[in-house]
């Protein structure tokens, strides 16, 4: 039996972490980055497990980014033996990487799938450019994105499949980041209905694009991010906020994520 643990595990005999595949991009870009920082920092190649159909779909889902992938075949994985790196203490991350996955609190989701803000200092400049488009043929809605450069743009993504949207610090957020943002226009981006919960102490739009790849690119070029604090949602939201990261973006997150490291403007609430 393979050990597993949020998407990363390790081969004992050679030095080998295999990257799991998730359904989700955003996750998979978490995944992708905590395997290259490991691979960059110890002894270890991060590999995929070649298996032809999850394999198929992971590139067509990930084409637009410049992932440098790595591939292992389910033969060689089987036959090596198996022992998770989290139980050596030497490894690179070790100690927060286990506090994180020993933690079992309901609804918790700060794990390998969801990139942790205080670990984004470990990504280093070639993980970072690995994770911007390669091509943008995807775009479509030029008169928006105009909008959203020409503006002072807030950016929040609400995804469909999450549930018990903290509306509450939503609009704590608002207000929050309306003290540093003059003329501020949040744009919104979800599947889901637009829901009254959100009360407007700001302008708001809400937008809805058929393409992840053009909503997530919007949504990165948005000046400022209000992370929401659910799983999914959370990944993509802070995936756009580093990659779209400017000396002046102010980027709003709850404080349980219990950032240690103080970074200039990302402000918990």
């Amino acid at each position: 039996m393979i050990n597993f643990y949020c998407g990363l595990r390790i081969m004992k005999d050679e030095n080998v972490v295999i990257i799991e595949y998730q359904d989700n991009f955003a996750h998979n870009l978490s995944n992708y980055a905590y395997g290259k920082i490991l691979e960059e920092n110890s002894n270890l190649k991060c590999c995929y497990i070649n298996n032809p159909k999850q394999r198929d779909t992971f590139e067509k889902t990930m084409e637009n980014f410049n992932l440098n992938l790595n591939y292992i075949s389910l033969p060689r994985v089987n036959s090596l033996q198996k022992r998770s790196f989290f139980n050596r203490k030497k490894h690179f991350l070790y100690k927060d990487f286990r506090k994180r996955i020993n933690k079992k609190k309901k609804n918790s989701f700060l794990n390998l799938t969801n990139f942790k803000i205080d670990d984004l200092k470990y990504i280093s400049d070639d993980i970072r450019h690995s994770l911007f488009f390669s091509k943008k043929d995807f775009i479509i809605s030029y008169d928006i994105l105009e909008k959203i450069t020409q503006s002072n743009s807030i950016g929040l993504y609400i995804d469909k499949n999450d549930e018990n949207i903290d509306f509450d610090f939503i609009n704590r957020a608002q207000v929050r980041i309306n003290k540093y943002v003059k003329k501020p226009m949040l744009f919104i981006f979800t599947k889901k209905n637009p829901d009254l919960k959100i009360k407007k102490y700001i302008d708001i739009e809400f937008i809805n694009f058929l393409d992840w790849r053009e909503e997530f690119y919007f949504l990165t070029n948005c000046k400022h991010k209000i992370i929401l604090n659910s799983n999914l949602s959370y990944s993509e939201g802070l995936w756009a906020a580093y990659l779209g990261l400017k000396d002046y973006s102010i980027n709003i997150y709850d404080k349980r994520f219990n950032q240690k490291v103080k970074n200039k403007n990302w402000i918990a609430i």
